[in-house]
Protein backbone atom coordinates (compact mmCIF):
# COMPACT_ATOMS: atom_id res chain seq x y z
CA UNK A 1 0.00 0.00 0.00
CA UNK A 2 2.82 2.23 1.17
CA UNK A 3 5.15 1.38 -1.66
CA UNK A 4 6.01 4.03 -4.61
CA UNK A 5 5.52 1.36 -6.96
CA UNK A 6 1.72 0.67 -5.95
CA UNK A 7 0.57 2.97 -8.69
CA UNK A 8 -3.06 4.86 -7.50
CA UNK A 9 -4.31 6.31 -11.07
CA UNK A 10 -2.16 7.76 -14.02
CA UNK A 11 -3.01 11.17 -15.44
CA UNK A 12 -0.72 12.43 -18.24
CA UNK A 13 1.22 9.77 -18.46
CA UNK A 14 2.33 10.09 -14.96
CA UNK A 15 2.03 7.35 -13.00
CA UNK A 16 0.34 8.44 -8.81
CA UNK A 17 0.90 6.27 -6.08
CA UNK A 18 -1.48 6.38 -3.34
CA UNK A 19 2.05 7.15 -0.87
CA UNK A 20 2.72 10.21 -2.84
CA UNK A 21 -0.65 11.35 -3.19
CA UNK A 22 -1.67 11.67 0.02
CA UNK A 23 2.08 12.69 1.24
CA UNK A 24 1.31 16.04 -1.08
CA UNK A 25 -2.64 16.00 0.62
CA UNK A 26 -1.27 16.15 4.11
CA UNK A 27 1.69 18.75 3.22
CA UNK A 28 -1.08 21.31 1.57
CA UNK A 29 -2.68 21.06 4.18
CA UNK A 30 -0.14 21.69 7.08
CA UNK A 31 1.20 24.73 5.54
CA UNK A 32 -2.00 25.73 4.88
CA UNK A 33 -2.87 25.78 8.58
CA UNK A 34 0.47 27.36 9.18
CA UNK A 35 0.08 30.11 7.18
CA UNK A 36 -3.26 30.99 9.52
CA UNK A 37 -1.23 30.37 12.81
CA UNK A 38 -3.56 27.52 13.65
CA UNK A 39 -2.81 24.64 15.95
CA UNK A 40 -4.33 21.51 13.76
CA UNK A 41 -1.06 22.50 11.18
CA UNK A 42 0.90 20.03 13.64
CA UNK A 43 -1.53 17.27 13.23
CA UNK A 44 -1.20 17.48 9.70
CA UNK A 45 2.92 17.52 10.06
CA UNK A 46 2.99 14.59 11.97
CA UNK A 47 1.29 12.26 9.64
CA UNK A 48 3.36 14.41 6.65
CA UNK A 49 6.52 12.97 8.33
CA UNK A 50 5.38 9.97 8.37
CA UNK A 51 4.74 9.66 4.44
CA UNK A 52 7.36 11.46 3.26
CA UNK A 53 9.59 9.33 5.56
CA UNK A 54 8.94 6.28 3.42
CA UNK A 55 8.46 7.70 0.05
CA UNK A 56 11.92 10.01 0.32
CA UNK A 57 13.59 6.12 1.44
CA UNK A 58 12.43 5.01 -1.96
CA UNK A 59 13.86 7.29 -4.29
CA UNK A 60 17.10 7.94 -2.24
CA UNK A 61 16.80 11.51 -0.85
CA UNK A 62 18.73 9.88 2.26
CA UNK A 63 18.78 14.17 3.66
CA UNK A 64 15.17 14.55 3.32
CA UNK A 65 14.08 11.15 4.82
CA UNK A 66 16.15 11.89 7.77
CA UNK A 67 14.80 15.63 7.84
CA UNK A 68 11.36 13.89 8.71
CA UNK A 69 12.49 12.07 11.75
CA UNK A 70 13.05 15.69 12.92
CA UNK A 71 9.99 17.17 11.61
CA UNK A 72 7.87 14.88 13.09
CA UNK A 73 9.76 15.82 16.88
CA UNK A 74 9.29 19.37 15.96
CA UNK A 75 5.35 19.07 15.26
CA UNK A 76 5.01 17.49 18.19
CA UNK A 77 7.34 20.43 20.36
CA UNK A 78 5.08 22.50 18.00
CA UNK A 79 1.59 21.06 19.40
CA UNK A 80 2.57 21.86 22.87
CA UNK A 81 4.46 25.45 22.21
CA UNK A 82 1.20 26.66 20.70
CA UNK A 83 -0.89 25.26 22.88
CA UNK A 84 0.79 27.33 25.34
CA UNK A 85 0.30 30.67 23.71
CA UNK A 86 -3.12 32.84 24.84
CA UNK A 87 -6.24 30.98 24.60
CA UNK A 88 -8.18 33.25 22.27
CA UNK A 89 -5.43 32.27 19.39
CA UNK A 90 -3.80 35.54 19.33
CA UNK A 91 -0.11 34.45 19.19
CA UNK A 92 3.21 36.42 19.85
CA UNK A 93 4.47 36.62 16.32
CA UNK A 94 8.16 37.92 16.74
CA UNK A 95 11.42 39.35 14.64
CA UNK A 96 15.15 37.97 14.72
CA UNK A 97 17.87 40.19 15.98
CA UNK A 98 20.37 40.81 13.83
CA UNK A 99 22.79 39.01 15.15
CA UNK A 100 20.50 35.76 15.83
CA UNK A 101 19.82 36.32 12.37
CA UNK A 102 23.59 36.05 11.29
CA UNK A 103 24.02 33.15 13.38
CA UNK A 104 21.06 31.30 12.01
CA UNK A 105 22.37 31.74 8.94
CA UNK A 106 25.86 30.58 9.11
CA UNK A 107 24.45 27.58 11.21
CA UNK A 108 22.62 26.48 7.86
CA UNK A 109 25.58 27.10 5.51
CA UNK A 110 27.95 24.48 8.23
CA UNK A 111 25.18 22.16 8.98
CA UNK A 112 24.61 21.98 5.12
CA UNK A 113 28.02 20.94 4.03
CA UNK A 114 28.61 18.37 6.69
CA UNK A 115 25.37 16.43 6.20
CA UNK A 116 26.02 16.98 2.76
CA UNK A 117 29.40 15.35 3.22
CA UNK A 118 27.85 12.29 5.30
CA UNK A 119 24.73 11.39 3.16
CA UNK A 120 27.41 11.77 0.15
CA UNK A 121 28.89 9.15 1.98
CA UNK A 122 26.10 6.55 3.76
CA UNK A 123 25.89 4.31 1.38
CA UNK A 124 29.32 2.75 1.57
CA UNK A 125 28.87 3.34 6.00
CA UNK A 126 26.04 1.91 5.62
CA UNK A 127 25.06 -0.47 2.66
CA UNK A 128 22.69 -3.14 4.14
CA UNK A 129 20.45 0.34 4.61
CA UNK A 130 21.16 2.50 2.10
CA UNK A 131 22.28 0.53 -0.83
CA UNK A 132 22.02 3.18 -3.68
CA UNK A 133 24.15 6.13 -3.55
CA UNK A 134 22.51 9.33 -2.49
CA UNK A 135 21.10 12.26 -5.03
CA UNK A 136 21.14 15.70 -5.42
CA UNK A 137 23.91 14.94 -2.22
CA UNK A 138 24.53 19.37 -1.29
CA UNK A 139 21.17 20.20 -2.63
CA UNK A 140 18.97 17.75 -0.97
CA UNK A 141 21.38 18.91 2.29
CA UNK A 142 21.08 22.52 2.20
CA UNK A 143 17.13 21.94 1.90
CA UNK A 144 16.87 19.48 4.97
CA UNK A 145 19.15 22.31 6.88
CA UNK A 146 16.97 25.51 5.89
CA UNK A 147 13.36 23.05 6.64
CA UNK A 148 15.01 22.56 9.89
CA UNK A 149 15.57 25.72 10.44
CA UNK A 150 12.38 26.85 9.55
CA UNK A 151 10.70 24.49 11.25
CA UNK A 152 12.14 25.69 14.52
CA UNK A 153 11.60 29.07 13.64
CA UNK A 154 8.01 28.61 13.02
CA UNK A 155 7.47 26.79 16.17
CA UNK A 156 8.97 29.58 17.97
CA UNK A 157 6.66 31.81 15.99
CA UNK A 158 9.84 34.01 14.37
CA UNK A 159 8.40 35.62 10.93
CA UNK A 160 11.92 34.95 9.26
CA UNK A 161 10.64 31.10 9.02
CA UNK A 162 8.31 32.34 5.91
CA UNK A 163 11.27 33.84 4.38
CA UNK A 164 13.05 30.44 5.08
CA UNK A 165 10.04 28.27 3.61
CA UNK A 166 10.45 30.87 0.00
CA UNK A 167 13.77 29.34 -0.53
CA UNK A 168 13.36 25.97 0.62
CA UNK A 169 10.45 26.07 -1.70
CA UNK A 170 12.07 27.28 -5.02
CA UNK A 171 14.73 24.90 -4.80
CA UNK A 172 12.44 21.99 -4.23
CA UNK A 173 10.69 22.44 -7.15
CA UNK A 174 13.57 22.60 -9.04
CA UNK A 175 14.97 19.28 -7.03
CA UNK A 176 12.24 17.28 -7.33
CA UNK A 177 11.46 17.46 -11.03
CA UNK A 178 14.95 16.64 -11.52
CA UNK A 179 14.34 13.38 -9.56
CA UNK A 180 10.81 12.53 -11.33
CA UNK A 181 8.23 13.30 -8.68
CA UNK A 182 6.36 15.42 -10.49
CA UNK A 183 3.08 15.82 -8.28
CA UNK A 184 5.89 16.60 -5.08
CA UNK A 185 7.13 19.19 -7.17
CA UNK A 186 4.40 20.67 -8.05
CA UNK A 187 3.05 20.55 -4.58
CA UNK A 188 5.93 23.20 -4.03
CA UNK A 189 4.95 25.48 -6.21
CA UNK A 190 1.74 25.60 -4.14
CA UNK A 191 3.98 25.82 -1.24
CA UNK A 192 5.52 28.92 -2.38
CA UNK A 193 2.83 30.58 -2.84
CA UNK A 194 1.33 29.64 0.57
CA UNK A 195 4.63 30.57 2.30
CA UNK A 196 4.38 33.74 0.22
CA UNK A 197 0.77 34.74 2.00
CA UNK A 198 1.95 32.92 5.28
CA UNK A 199 4.59 35.69 5.19
CA UNK A 200 2.26 38.73 4.57
CA UNK A 201 -0.24 36.82 7.01
CA UNK A 202 2.39 36.73 10.24
CA UNK A 203 3.84 40.23 9.12
CA UNK A 204 0.44 41.56 9.97
CA UNK A 205 0.74 40.02 13.68
CA UNK A 206 4.46 40.99 14.38
CA UNK A 207 4.79 42.47 17.82
CA UNK A 208 7.34 45.35 17.33
CA UNK A 209 7.90 46.06 20.64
Amino acid sequence: MFNIDTILFEILGYRMSLLELLAVLTGLAAVWYAARANIITWVFAIVNAVLFFMLYYQVNLYSAMVLQIFFFCNAIYGWFNWRRQSSDGDKPVTLLSHKARVFWVAGIIAFALAMGTVMGKIHLWLPDFFPVKATFVYTDAMIAVMSIAASLLCARLKLENWILWILVNIMSIAMYAMRGIMLVSVQYVIFLAMAIYGFMQWRRKVNLK
